[in-house]
């Protein structure tokens, strides 16, 4: 069973996103002093390209299952970066970040503690669909009904289904149902 086109060129699309990931952070790592943020934006562009290869490939070996749990990580890398600029001092955020304090322990420049809901709350109101990513690749990160639907398939009109185990997933990939 072959990917649809549609996956297929989504997925050239993704992988064309490795050389913005160089163009971002070639100019953190020119000679010279290197701000705490530098490194923290450093690593976190690191795990992205990182998250990015592991989403392509697996998406390629039509395992939804493993990769959508890597959306949430891919999110979780783009809330603890934007951290940075809910705090009076980023560079002190990137500081604690690195010394292994969570962010969530962190607080903002308002006193609120950045955790993952508040995070999300607060990207929303400026990636509107931050919130919804969020909702739905935790889904795949806690056992739910994403794991289900993976399994049977969403039911038809009379709610017959039909189980398939087989380590790979059905229709999401291809233009058959």
């Amino acid at each position: 069973m072959s990917m649809s086109l549609a996956v297929e060129a989504a997925l050239t699309q993704l992988r064309t996103l490795r050389e913005s990931h160089f163009t971002v952070v070639l100019p953190l790592m020119q000679e010279g002093h290197k701000y705490k943020l530098d490194i923290h934006a450093m690593a976190v562009v690191d795990r992205s390209l990182a998250l990015l290869r592991g989403f392509c490939d697996l998406v390629a070996a039509r395992n939804m299952i493993a990769a959508a749990p890597l959306l949430r990580c891919q999110l979780d890398n783009g809330l603890r970066f934007f951290a940075s600029t809910l705090v009076q001092n980023p560079h002190d955020l990137a500081d604690a970040t690195l010394k292994g304090t969570p962010v969530r322990k962190i607080k903002d420049r308002h006193g609120e503690l950045m955790r993952d809901a508040y995070l999300v709350e607060q990207l929303t109101a400026h990636v509107p669909w931050a919130k919804s990513l969020y909702d739905q690749a935790s889904g795949y990160v806690h056992f739910s009904e994403q794991h289900i639907i993976n399994t049977i398939g969403i039911p038809d009109e009379e709610g017959m289904a039909q189980i398939a185990i087989t380590g790979y997933d059905g229709s999401v990939w291809t233009d058959q149902k």
